[in-house]
């Protein structure tokens, strides 16, 4: 099922076919960062303090792995570039691992790296600030001191440089992370090879779909999916089947989504 040369000499086709596309797409994530960047420095270098750093990371990566994974079978949505694909001497495993390969493992490291190219020289910019102003508030306090307004002083550990891992409580919080990350991906991907048309906007239309009816089926039942989707920061104990039940789905669904794209790629494969 997997021959290691084999596989190597698809990847180097994918990738001499594919590099442009990837490459375009990065380079749209970072003008977006920048402009966003931009603005953020008109309204304050205090944007960029760690706290934010994270949050402008997670919400990047959140919202362009999904997109990314989506695009990875774009060809199929054409019937002749998809029978070019396929007809790749190259089994359905070593294609569907190729593609796990590339989104969950190079794409992630992609994208850290365009957004510490915005990033960093923000966040050093903020640093340097933020110390000065401090520096300056403190040394018009010492020539006119008021008491009870004396200023707070510079905080660095505010506006170190962000890292992934930084903010993590724990192994839990990186097991969360990565599960939603893959569940996200899973997703998109299936719906570009389940839809054979507009594949984008039906797997967005599919997703807005499936919130809606998990927020009604919760507000009839009166259920609580917040105890199933905090599993993993809960501050609660929980019963017994919910703490067997609970983890199996935090996995389960991310896996059957992977699976389902295994089995839809090999379906095309079959009916190509």
């Amino acid at each position: 099922m997997l021959d290691r040369n084999r596989f190597l000499r698809l990847a180097r086709a994918q990738f001499a076919e594919q590099w442009r596309g990837w490459a375009w797409f990065l380079a749209g994530v970072l003008l977006l960062g920048v402009v966003v960047a931009i603005f953020l420095a008109f309204s304050g270098l205090d944007k960029f303090r760690t706290d934010s750093q994270e949050g402008f990371y997670y919400v990047g990566l959140y919202l362009f792995s999904p997109i990314f994974a989506g695009r990875f079978f774009l060809d199929m949505s054409n019937r002749a570039s998809a029978l070019l694909s396929l007809m790749r001497p190259a089994s359905v495993f070593e294609k569907w691992l190729l593609a796990v390969l590339v989104v969950t493992v190079l794409w992630p490291l992609a994208y850290t790296l365009v957004f510490y190219v915005v990033d960093a020289p923000c966040a050093a910019i903020a640093y340097a600030q933020a110390k000065q102003v401090a520096a300056q508030a403190a040394l018009e306090y010492a020539k006119n001191p008021i008491p009870g307004d004396k200023p707070e002083a510079f905080r660095p550990e505010l506006y170190q440089l962000f890292v992934p891992w930084g903010g993590w409580d724990g192994w839990r919080d990186a097991v969360q992370i990565g599960l939603w990350l893959l569940f996200a991906q899973g997703f998109a991907m299936f719906g570009s090879l389940y839809f054979r048309s507009v594949p984008f906007i039906k797997t967005l239309f599919s997703a807005l779909l499936i919130v809606l009816v998990v927020a009604l089926g919760a507000a009839m039942f009166d259920g609580n999916p917040e105890l199933f989707l905090g599993y993993w920061d809960r501050t609660r104990p929980l019963a017994d089947w919910q703490d067997l039940l609970y983890p199996a789905l935090w996995f389960l669904a991310p896996a059957a989504f992977w699976l389902a794209c295994y089995l839809g790629l090999r379906e095309r494969e079959i009916t190509a």
